[in-house]
């Protein structure tokens, strides 16, 4: 799914995978899509939030650890 990795390039391939996705997705869920490490989704992830495109929340499963969803802003 990668050819350039540009941060534009990355920025949009992770913008198309949760565009796409017909619920919120988990950070280690774009990570899997992508090809892209955790770490490098998680950092684009909190870059687009702040430009305003992505909105997210945390969530934690009886006896599982925390974990953040991200969707599109509308």
């Amino acid at each position: 799914m990668l050819g350039d990795k540009t941060s534009d390039n990355l920025d949009s391939v992770i913008r198309n995978v949760l565009f796409s996705s017909k619920k919120p997705l988990s950070t280690y869920e774009i990570a899997k899509k992508t090809g892209l490490s955790w770490s490098t989704a998680n950092m684009h992830c909190f870059k687009l939030k702040t430009e305003g495109i992505f909105k997210n929340k945390s969530e934690t499963s009886i006896g599982r650890r925390k974990k953040v969803v991200w969707w599109i802003s509308e």
